[in-house]
C-alpha cells in the first residue's frame, strides 16, 4: 500500500513539474482562429486583439492585432499555419516565418495569405526571438 501512495505522489509530482513547460493557446473571438505561444512568460507579455479573415480572389486573408503589455522591446517571431475545412494543415514554404520588433505598449498587425483556396482556418505560432 505505502508502494502505491510513493508512485502516486511521483505521479503527481512530475504531472505539476511538467504543466510549466507546456504550452499555452490563446484563443481569439473566433474558435476557429488561434494562437500558439510557446511559453506562458511570453503570453503574459502580449495582448491579442480583433482577429479577421477574409477572401481575395478565393484565398483566405487573416490578420490579428498584438499588443507590447511591458515597458521592454520584445523581438518576435511568428508563422501562419493554414488548415482546410477537415482540419488537415496545407503544405505551406517552412521560410515562411516572420520576424517582428514590438515596442513597448505598441500594437502590431500579424497578417497572413494562405497559399492556396482550399484554406478554411489559420493558427499563428508566436515565440520570442533572443539575440
Amino acid at each position: 500500500m505505502k508502494y502505491i501512495s510513493i508512485l502516486s505522489i511521483l505521479f503527481v509530482t512530475l504531472i505539476s513539474g511538467c504543466s510549466g513547460s507546456a504550452i499555452s493557446t490563446i484563443s481569439l473571438e473566433n474558435s476557429n482562429h488561434h494562437v500558439v505561444i510557446g511559453n506562458t512568460v511570453l503570453a503574459n507579455k502580449l495582448q491579442f486583439s480583433h482577429s479577421k479573415t477574409q477572401r481575395n480572389d478565393g484565398y483566405l486573408h487573416a490578420s490579428v492585432e498584438v499588443m507590447n503589455k511591458t515597458d521592454v522591446t520584445i523581438s518576435l517571431n511568428y508563422h501562419f499555419y493554414w488548415y482546410d475545412a477537415n482540419g488537415l494543415e496545407i503544405n505551406h514554404s517552412p521560410s515562411a516565418s516572420q520576424t517582428l520588433i514590438i515596442n513597448p505598449h505598441q500594437v502590431l498587425l500579424l497578417q497572413g495569405l494562405a497559399p492556396n483556396t482550399a484554406a478554411t482556418q489559420y493558427r499563428i505560432v508566436v515565440g520570442e526571438t533572443y539575440n
